[in-house]
């Protein structure tokens, strides 16, 4: 049985799995598994924002 999820949900989550399908295709998905290229991750742990200095986070 489907979930009742709304038409526009659909939409994007079906717009989101085509953007991924063809990052995976161009070999552009910007997460690499490669540990011996950790220059291909994009995130710098310096940036990293803790959700617990977030006065707003419960």
């Amino acid at each position: 049985m489907k979930p009742n999820i709304p038409p526009e949900l659909e939409r994007y989550l079906a717009l989101c799995k085509r953007i991924y399908e063809r990052m995976e295709r161009e070999g552009t998905w910007p997460w690499p598994d490669d540990p011996d290229q950790p220059e291909l991750d994009s995130t710098d742990s310096d940036d990293v924002v803790d959700s617990g200095d977030n006065p707003l986070s419960p």
